[in-house]
């Protein structure tokens, strides 16, 4: 009799050589409509095999054509969470379903195996290189991708990530080691966890982040355990070969989103970060994003993106500013120079995250902030009348 080690909720079974050993705790995908799994056999020593299963929770979008090719976004879930609770909290509750309705891309949302040493479900990041649906979930992206494309028309070209929390590791780290798989990743309140020297250099991939200054669980200037969002975005802007020059910065929500666009990078990449300061009256958390940006939402400033961010930003950063200024080093110590004013009178205001005034004044050709070494560490603002500069002590 062959032993089945069968990896999912929905087929627990028990064999007379043995027990099988459950993936996840999430009984309630199999129920899901959208509930779908796929299966690999490996050989085992003794002959007998073992067959692992993975789940996910899959949105086709009203209108879908067969004849035409759709773009596909795999959205990751969090440490502990549940595909189908993830689909109804994403999909339905913040209504990532119905832009996917709108614009006609396929949405999965894939389950994360359950990994008893935590005794949760969660992601692995990293390629191990091991060809296993359990081993390695960077394998088990692709296999996603290649079981959702056997019976739905993809397009190969528009294959997108987007993760939050642990999820998000999961999408750097797809993005990272198999850059070739995908045409844009986006993560939501996440860290990275692989390093630079992990990434493939041959597969630059454009990249937009999204993280709340008041995030307690992966911190925005990060801890013992997790870089910060600066070291990350640095990380990025080297693997993609984009220019720290490329800076654009503006200010949403009344200055409430800070939003800092990249762009000019190998393949034509770019970058886009959206620092929360405030969500909903409170500093941004630990949490998939719900509240517009300027009157669009996080989510669908996400898909435009995946769509043609690069290009939007590419546009950004090539728009005539009124005053070419600069402010350098970034990151600074003791002071700040600004350079290239052109003799044009504006004011400026360096303030913290807080909203705390640091300096202000008028602001002079190629003049210099001075007495910053007493500042803490941290990201501060430089505001002019037709600039924001995010700057990194």
């Amino acid at each position: 009799m062959k032993y089945l080690l069968v990896v999912t909720a929905c087929l627990l079974t028990f064999s007379g050589m043995g027990q099988a050993t459950p993936d996840t705790i999430c009984t309630m995908n199999c129920a899901h409509p959208g509930y779908r799994s796929f299966s690999e056999t490996y050989p085992t020593t003794d002959g007998l095999g073992e067959t692992i299963t993975r789940e996910y929770i899959l949105h086709v979008p009203s209108g879908y054509d067969a004849a035409v090719p759709h773009p596909l976004v795999i959205v990751y879930h969090g440490f502990g969470d549940c595909a189908a609770d993830w689909a109804d909290a994403v999909g339905d509750y913040i209504g990532f379903n119905i832009l996917a309705d709108e614009e006609g891309f396929i949405v999965a949302y894939p389950q994360a195996a359950y990994r008893p040493s935590k005794d949760a479900t969660y992601w692995e990041p990293g390629d191990n290189g091991a060809e296993h649906l359990y081993d390695n979930d960077v394998y088990f992206t692709q296999a996603l991708i290649g079981d959702i494309a056997a019976d739905h028309n993809v397009a190969a070209d528009e294959v997108y990530l987007a993760g939050y929390s642990n999820g998000g590791m999961m999408a750097y780290s797809v993005g990272c080691t198999r850059g070739d798989m995908v045409a844009a990743i986006g993560v939501m309140s996440g860290a990275m966890l692989d390093e630079a020297g992990d990434c493939d250099p041959a597969h630059p991939v454009p990249v937009i982040i999204f993280h709340g200054v008041g995030d307690w669980v992966l911190p925005y200037d990060g801890n013992e355990w997790y870089a910060s969002v600066a070291e990350v975005v640095d990380l990025w802007l080297d693997h993609n070969g984009i220019p720290a020059s490329s800076q654009v910065t503006t200010e949403l929500n009344a200055g409430n989103v800070v939003h800092d666009a990249y762009s000019g990078g190998n393949g034509g990449t770019c970058l886009s970060l959206y620092t929360v300061e405030q969500e909903f009256g409170a500093p941004g958390d630990h949490v998939w994003f719900s509240q517009e940006m300027d009157g669009v939402s996080p989510s669908r400033i996400l898909w435009e993106f995946f769509q043609g961010g690069c290009a939007a930003v590419s546009n950004v950063a090539g728009e005539e500013l009124p005053s070419r200024l600069s402010v350098s080093p970034n990151p600074f110590q003791d002071a700040l120079h600004l350079h290239g004013g052109k003799g044009e009178a504006m004011t400026f205001r360096l303030v913290n995250l807080e909203g705390r005034v640091i300096q202000a004044g008028v602001l002079q050709d190629n003049m210099t902030l001075e007495g910053l070494g007493d500042l803490p560490a941290g990201v501060y603002l430089l505001h002019t009348a037709n600039r924001v500069f995010r700057v990194v002590k």
